[in-house]
């Protein structure tokens, strides 16, 4: 046993969490989980459960048992790494270090996870944003620069200065989307949003997300509806579900012609709900299907020009649903619509009433 184990075997008694045991794993930046020798579990911090290692009572994990085993069999805390999906669907995945400890001779054992995969995946993913960042900032800075120094020359020409005054409006909204936008990404990539989990309501999400976009829909002609909702709550962060299911109606708005609708529903199927949003837009071709999701990728770069897209909408909504232990799919042809699909695992049905 080692020394945190023999520590910790002065404040626990055969069977039972004490006090003082509860308030050293409190203490402690790791989440963490005592078991009996029977494997029941006697206690477990706040959010153990969201790390997807339990259910009803049990531990998921053929490895994590495995450690369990070997630390009662040898009495020597034993340490690995484990990869956990986020969720029952979705490529969501989880890297934890382990740290397994016996703590009393009647075979408790004490067990330790530290996200440290997600630190590693964080730290690569800033990398290689800020790469990405550094190109995408020059076109509308030169842009600027460009039409300013315009400006300067035909300042005694009204009607020019009008001109170039509108091009500099323009690319100043569109860099202070693409700024929004950055530190919405950036917000997603330095934070998990389980982290600071609660219980959502589908129906709240979608009224949210659609009535941010009402002043864009009534600009554009376009008619936005919630028809078929089949209400749930999921365990996820509120604004970053909002922000996802936005950005997809926003997107289909986006690309829709005037006087065409776009439709918002969701249906549940097998403790999964799938929210839809469905338009009657322009389409995306078959060979564009597998890159929108891609960071900063345009199907249409100068239709995203005129509506301010900025190449990371769709790319938020993946790593939202992803991190949410979801999944998102697209359908859609040139010149019939598309339809995207984001499936969340529910933590219950809720009736509407």
């Amino acid at each position: 046993m080692g020394w945190f184990g023999r520590e910790i075997e002065k404040v626990i008694e055969p069977n039972s969490i004490t006090p003082a045991l509860v308030a050293v794993l409190n203490s402690l930046n790791r989440e963490s989980i005592v078991l009996d020798a029977s494997g029941k579990i006697l206690f477990e911090t706040s959010k153990f459960s969201l790390l997807n290692l339990i259910d009803n009572g049990k531990i998921l994990s053929e490895e994590l048992l495995a450690l369990v085993r070997v630390v009662r069999r040898t009495g020597n805390s034993q340490e690995g790494i484990i990869e956990v999906a986020r969720g029952p669907i979705g490529e969501g995945k989880r890297e934890l270090q382990i740290t397994t400890t016996l703590i009393s001779e009647d075979g408790s054992v004490l067990i330790l996870v530290d996200d440290e995969g997600e630190k590693q995946r964080v730290d690569a993913v800033r990398r290689d944003f800020i790469t990405n960042i550094s190109h995408e900032l020059k076109t509308p800075i030169q842009a600027l620069t460009l039409n300013s120094d315009a400006l300067l020359e035909v300042k005694n020409d009204p009607d020019k200065v009008t001109m170039f005054a509108n091009k500099i409006k323009t690319q100043a909204n569109r860099l202070n989307d693409l700024v929004k936008e950055i530190i919405n990404l950036s917000k997603l990539q330095d934070s998990d949003p389980l982290d600071m989990a609660h219980e959502v309501e589908i129906t709240d999400i979608l009224n949210e997300a659609v009535d941010q976009c009402e002043a864009m829909a009534e600009a554009r002609n376009v008619w936005v509806e919630i028809e078929d909702v089949k209400n749930a709550v999921v365990i996820g962060n509120r604004e970053q579900l909002v922000m996802a299911v936005h950005n997809l109606v926003e997107n289909a708005i986006n690309y829709s012609p005037e006087k065409t609708r776009v439709i918002v529903s969701s249906k549940i199927d097998a403790q999964i709900v799938e929210i839809v949003v469905k338009d009657q837009g322009i389409g995306i071709a078959e060979d564009n299907l597998d890159r929108i999701f891609e960071r900063f990728y345009r199907v249409d770069p100068a239709r995203s020009r005129a509506t301010g897209g900025t190449g990371l909408g769709l790319s938020i909504v993946k790593h939202v649903v992803k991190n949410h232990g979801g999944d998102v799919t697209v359908w859609s042809a040139p010149g019939v619509g598309s339809t995207f699909a984001i499936r969340l695992p529910i933590t219950k049905e809720k009736s509407l009433v």
